[in-house]
């Protein structure tokens, strides 16, 4: 997920130390304008295996560093902030797993990576993006498995219970992240998420997060999937801060998207 700018200055200020600087980021990777962090479930629940069987890691050289979602054989469906400055050939795609260090999850290459034209990188607009896997997945309707998308323009109304899932270090011990985390989170209606309340929302995004503060988007995962009855509903893209009070975090619609996405994978 990524912060704001000015969640970026303030979280840099406010550590005061060299080596609680360099744990920060070690888990976050540095852009000019935003930061993105390896997101954390905190206060969720360890996923079993088969629990979310379309839940996929993207990896870097072996390392987590964004999550997606299985919606065919021949694609995962993503954020565009995690591709804008990676090269697909060097991207993995692991899926079926739960623990990224148990070497149980099936890997795929990503042989084309499909952002929208219109995506904007500074407000995240239109932030969604399709990656093409090479070998095809092949569905085994326990640990690998495509999930379904969320009707073009479908709306739930406020207060819906969502599902967020997504691999990520806890804020306790900060260790590597390799477990898949869930947790429950409610959907907040467009008489709050709207631009006089939260600037730079659009049409193509939603928001959702705990009443508590204690849960959010942020450790939900970047890229990763935001689901309601089941269905692909939305993709983790930014937000004010995680776990804030009164913050929620914003994710890429779906059904604002859904011509988009069927123009480009059938799906």
């Amino acid at each position: 997920m990524r912060l704001n700018f000015e969640s970026k200055k303030h979280s840099l200020k406010s550590f005061r130390l060299t080596m609680i600087i360099l744990v920060f980021l070690y888990f976050c990777g540095l852009n000019l304008e935003l930061i993105t962090c390896i997101p954390r479930v905190i206060g969720g629940q360890f996923a079993t295996l088969g629990q979310f069987p379309h839940q996929v890691s993207l990896q870097l050289k072996g390392k987590h560093y964004c999550g997606g979602s299985l919606i065919s054989e021949n694609y995962v469906l993503t954020a565009a902030h995690c591709m804008t400055d990676q090269d697909a050939n060097e991207t993995k795609v692991i899926a079926g797993t739960v623990d990224l260090l148990a070497g149980d999850g099936v890997s795929f290459n990503v042989t084309k990576t499909i952002v929208h034209s219109q995506y904007n990188r500074v407000t995240d607009d239109y932030d969604i993006c399709l990656l093409a896997l090479d070998p095809p997945a092949q569905f085994n309707n326990s640990t690998v498995q495509k999930i379904n998308l969320s009707d073009a323009n479908i709306n739930y109304a406020a207060n819906t219970l969502a599902t967020i899932s997504g691999f990520g270090a806890t804020n306790s011990d900060l260790q590597l992240p390799n477990k898949l985390k869930y947790a429950y989170v409610q959907l907040w209606g467009r008489n709050f998420c709207n631009p006089q309340n939260i600037p730079g929302i659009t049409d193509r995004m939603i928001c959702a997060g705990h009443p508590s503060g204690q849960i959010n988007a942020c450790q939900g995962d970047s890229g990763g999937p935001l689901t309601v009855d089941d269905k692909l509903f939305g993709i983790v893209s930014w937000g004010y801060g995680c776990g804030v009070r009164g913050k929620p975090a914003m994710y890429t619609y779906i059904g604002a998207l859904r011509s988009w996405i069927k123009q480009n994978s059938g799906v």
